[in-house]
């Protein structure tokens, strides 16, 4: 059986919690090699994973084909150019890159060399947007005309760590913004035009913590938007249609139940976090409109890694297969992503002007 032999670098929250699990879960990938000062936790986790204690040794290695790079964002850039120039595969975590010449300079490199390079958007594969993207399509609720997609949290205080110290990608917008601007342009492709407004409002506070984006679709609008002072937890959708509405909150369980230790070959994963609460409003031929308590839908970031790991085996078989988020689509992001910080910084509406130079 083909293999997919992964090297993973960093073994902090995201490496731990988002990549390994989903690496060890899935029988056609190994995790060879993880790169960390964390040994002792990487030998508890997976004892056969070797440790190494620079990102070289994974890029140099004969034995790894997937370079899964969970580091910080300023690292980002150079270490997925690396990965590729020797050769290897690459998964970037979110926000990939900062600047459009950046994400373009890594897809162009990866189509040369016939690799395939993909970002971690694993949002795509939560149960209450798998739910949005069925009913939009289904068309029980006719047409969307608005919606509103947030990712709220309270912290009203700074916290010590990377994401919230000053630098290029660093803050809220940079952490959550990529999550919610890449569901939207999955489910509408480009927006006509983008207005944002991101602001630091905790006292103390040294980057973005606060943020709302409107995108103009034609007749349809779109609000993404996170607040650091939501106490009641987060509406994660409401969604407006012609002949009525549905409405998600709280948030998809699958993180809360990585962070608990459940693990997602666990029958019951992911049983260790609240549930989500979904409500659909239909409209009557009577006039009426009749809600509908919904029970949630159920995502799989195992989806993700399996499509990954797909496009990998296939990639130089006459069979290909696409990864689960294209290089078109990580360009588009993070133009996307730049207009608005342009948008908050003028204050003005732009339009979305970009073609791909991939």
């Amino acid at each position: 059986m083909a293999m997919v032999r992964v090297g993973l670098i960093g073994f902090g929250l995201s490496g731990r919690i988002f990549h390994a699990p989903f690496v060890m879960n899935d029988a056609e990938m190994d995790l060879v090699c993880v790169c960390t000062s964390q040994a002792e936790d990487v030998t508890a986790f997976a004892p056969e994973a070797r440790v190494v204690s620079t990102a070289e040794a994974v890029f140099q290695a004969d034995d790894i084909d997937l370079v899964v790079i969970t580091t910080p964002n300023v690292l980002h850039f150079d270490q997925a150019k690396q990965a590729l120039e020797n050769g290897k595969h690459v998964l970037l975590e979110k926000p990939s890159v900062t600047s459009v010449n950046e994400i373009e300079t890594l897809c162009t490199l990866a189509k040369q060399k016939g690799l395939v390079f993909c970002v971690y958007q694993n949002r795509r594969f939560d149960g209450d947007f798998l739910r949005l993207k069925a009913l939009i399509a289904g068309g029980e609720l006719g047409e969307l005309k608005q919606l509103d997609s947030r990712f709220d949290r309270f912290r009203p205080l700074p916290q010590v760590r990377w994401r919230e110290e000053p630098g290029v990608g660093a803050g809220i917008f940079w952490d959550l913004g990529p999550h919610l601007l890449d569901q939207m342009l999955c489910l509408f492709g480009k927006p006509d035009w983008v207005q944002a407004s991101i602001d630091t409002l905790r006292e103390g506070g040294q980057t973005a913590d606060t943020f709302e984006v409107e995108l103009g679709y034609g007749d349809k609008r779109i609000r993404l938007g996170h607040s650091s002072f939501e106490a009641s937890g987060t509406r994660r959708f409401n969604a407006r249609f012609t002949k009525g509405s549905w409405q998600c909150v709280g948030l998809d369980p699958q993180e809360e139940a990585l962070r608990a230790g459940q693990m997602p070959w666990e029958k019951t994963f992911p049983s260790r976090a609240a549930e989500q609460s979904n409500k659909r409003f239909v409209l009557q031929n009577s006039g009426a409109v009749e809600m509908t308590q919904e029970e949630p839908t159920q995502g799989s970031y195992i989806e993700f890694y399996k499509q990954l790991r797909d496009a990998i085996l296939c990639e130089k078989t006459v069979h290909k297969k696409q990864a689960p988020v294209s290089m078109s689509d990580v360009c588009q992001l993070v133009y996307g992503l730049c207009l608005a910080e342009e948008s908050a910084k003028s204050g003005q509406r732009l339009p979305w002007n970009y073609v791909a130079n991939i």
